[in-house]
């Protein structure tokens, strides 16, 4: 009887509450699929550069899994929350009839092992058929070979998902047997009966709420971008993002009674059909979610902020390394013996024989010529900013100077503009972040002269310039000084030896055969010269495509996981209202209104309980993703729209997704169809 009764209710839930049922199976389906990577990517060939990053990646996926389960774990069980509410009055029935707790908890248990099998069984079929999509997206990001692409089930990743979602099933089970035994029969045949609590009723406090809600939104936003300098300890960073927290909370506590407010002053559109009546559902319906519209808006804004931010950091990474990596080897060695790396490059044969490139040269040290000495008197500016011990250590560090016919030699085989010296100047060259170059911009407006062997010398400009010596992956701490080939300096105080070439071929399988264990060739064991550091176009390449890969399928999951979430709670939160609403719409049938007003007024409430979170969050993320671009040194504004774009289609798809699911599903329950 009790397994009938199940069986028969379990069925009902899946017409009734689809949008559970929908998020149950895509929440399991993308759990299996960013799960199954590590099963996708070992078919595909890529360097060892790229297998690296892609075993860094899986092994961070395991840890991202774990809270994507929990969050996954929480939407679980508020969605289950809900739909105990909406059947709290048929369990009360069923208590009036002769049933014990006990047995209401037992049938509501068969149902959850029901929707949690068929909803499990169901999200892996899906996982895997879109998982063969996942891993041709992997390798197209990872530029990698896929002859050997074959379907496969990670069994891995199914044995992870079942025992992900055996745990979660058992935590709802257990939140729904208390609910049960703890409930008394008055509270469940008066469910329905129950009212909200309006949380805010005056409207001139509201308006006023809301006023200063956007004021320390701004204050947040001002200090996260313009004044993003004078945070200096984590302290102020988490008190920007509590302003942030705090400021989202009041503007939807405040918003029902503001627009209600100003509606009011337009009777026009508020007498306007079924406009007064859709403003005071939303008032009333605004005022009581507020916590979770809150946290709808922050899921909303941290998939913006993820989604945008990886992308751009693909778009952006790779041009950087285009312009980091010109040629197809660089390398570079402290002058601590009289070895210089062309004579080293010589006696390897192979090297020597397939460059038809090159450049070598020095730079030079001297003990005049320190970081505090171009920084000049902002020196000090930097010591309050940065604190004495960064002053220090620091400041007193040596210059590397080069004469400026050498750097033109390598600037033009790194496709760098080459520049011209009077006796009497100097042109400050940095590989800094932006950060960092703005400190010897700073310092040029300070002071634009300096002092050698006893001449002086006036910097050209009045602003650093771009350029490297060595190749890298990303933007290092380097500042170089261009003086007159005439300076004063001798071999004695020669500091490093750079050297850079290109290949004969540049097809990228020779390359990469160049660059087979040229690291240890250039550094044999029993070697008397000083390190020598290689860095090769191919590496870099590797590591940039490897990296923007691995942001991207971490943002993808996290991204698309908290969408879920959001959309999920605030789809079944409109279905709730629906309910609640269900008599008020039958008033209005009642009283001769059309299904199509009634309708358009619950489009209207619907709407705007999803698009006001998502204009909130929209707001929030123009100020979020510049703060993301400078915390992963992203400074190309350039590079931003395609990430932007990307992420307003996958908003657009599953988030629009959900309201229009959610809307058919209240317009069925205010019109008794369900």
């Amino acid at each position: 009887m009790l397994f009938k009764l199940s069986l028969k209710n379990f069925k009902k839930s899946i017409r009734d509450y689809s949008i559970y049922f929908f998020t149950l199976i895509l929440g399991i389906a993308v759990f299996y699929i960013f799960n199954a990577i590590e099963t996708q990517t070992v078919m595909m060939e890529v360097t060892r550069t790229k297998a690296n990053i892609i075993e860094m990646m899986n092994t961070i996926l395991e840890g991202v899994s774990l809270l994507i389960s929990f969050i996954l774990g929480y939407l679980i069980v508020y969605a289950s929350g809900f739909m105990l509410k909406r059947r709290k009055e048929e369990f009360g029935i069923y208590l009036i009839l002769g049933m014990k707790k006990r047995q209401v908890a037992g049938m509501l248990c068969l149902e959850t092992v029901f929707m949690g099998m068929i909803s499990l069984a169901a999200g892996l079929v899906v996982g895997m058929g879109l998982s063969q999509f996942v891993s041709l997206l992997a390798s197209y990001l990872f530029e990698a070979d896929m002859s050997k692409f074959r379907f496969v089930v990670s069994g891995k990743a199914v044995g992870k998902s079942i025992l992900y979602f055996l745990v979660i099933y058992l935590v709802v089970m257990v939140f729904q047997t208390l609910i049960i035994s703890r409930a008394r029969l008055i509270h469940f045949l008066s469910a329905k009966q129950r009212k909200e609590r309006n949380l805010l009723k005056n409207p001139a406090l509201c308006v006023i709420l809301f006023l200063v809600a956007w004021v320390i939104l701004g204050l947040a936003y001002y200090n996260v971008t313009a004044n993003s300098g004078n945070l200096e300890t984590e302290a102020d960073v988490m008190m920007q993002i509590l302003l942030g927290c705090v400021g989202t909370f009041l503007v939807f506590w405040s918003a029902a009674g503001f627009f209600a407010a100003v509606l009011k002053k337009m009777p026009g559109i508020y007498r306007k059909g079924l406009n007064s009546f859709t403003v005071g559902e939303i008032s009333n319906k605004i005022n009581s979610t507020v916590v979770s519209e809150t946290v709808i808006c922050l899921l909303i804004f941290l998939t913006i902020c993820i989604l945008s931010t990886v992308f751009t950091r693909k778009e952006y990474k790779e041009k950087e390394a285009r312009e980091l990596a010109p040629v197809s080897v660089s390398m570079s060695k402290e002058m601590t013996d009289e070895q210089t790396i062309g004579e080293i490059v010589k006696e390897e044969k192979a090297l020597e024989g397939n460059v038809k490139k090159q450049a070598e040269i020095f730079s030079y040290r001297s003990p005049e010529i320190t970081r505090k000495i171009l920084w000049g008197d902002y020196y000090e500016q930097i010591k309050k900013s940065y604190g004495a011990y960064y002053a220090k250590q620091f400041g007193e560090e040596q210059i590397e100077i080069i004469p400026i016919s050498d750097y033109n030699k390598m600037a033009a085989l790194y496709h760098l503009p080459a520049y011209e010296l009077e006796e009497d100047e100097y042109i400050t060259l940095t590989n800094t972040a932006e950060d960092q170059e703005n400190l010897y911009d700073k310092g040029l407006q300070y002071n634009q002269t300096l002092e050698l062997k006893g001449k002086t010398y006036h910097a050209k400009y009045d602003q650093v310039k771009r350029g490297f010596m060595v190749m890298n992956y990303d933007r290092t701490n380097e500042v170089f000084l261009l003086m007159p080939d005439s300076v004063e300096i001798t071999e004695a105080q020669r500091a490093k030896n750079y050297f850079a070439a290109s290949y004969k071929k540049d097809s990228r399988e020779f390359r990469e055969e160049m660059d087979l264990h040229l690291a240890k060739r250039m550094n044999p064991q029993r070697s008397t010269h000083a390190q020598i550091f290689v860095s090769t176009q191919s590496q870099i390449f590797d590591d940039a495509i490897g990296s923007s890969a691995m942001f991207i399928f971490l943002g993808l999951y996290l991204g698309i996981s908290f969408l879920i979430s959001g959309a999920a709670i605030l789809a079944l939160k409109m279905l709730s209202d629906a309910a609640d609403s269900r008599e008020k719409y039958d008033t209005l049938q009642k009283l001769g209104c059309e299904n199509g007003k009634i309708r358009k007024a619950l489009q209207k409430q619907n709407g705007m309980f999803f698009a006001f979170p998502l204009a909130v969050a929209g707001i929030h993320s123009v100020f979020g993703i510049q703060v993301c671009k400078e915390m992963i040194s992203i400074y190309d504004t350039g590079s931003i729209l395609p990430g932007i774009s990307i992420a307003a289609v996958l908003v657009l798809v599953i988030y629009g997704g959900y309201f229009l699911v959610a809307q058919t599903c209240s317009e069925r329950i205010v019109e008794g169809k369900s």
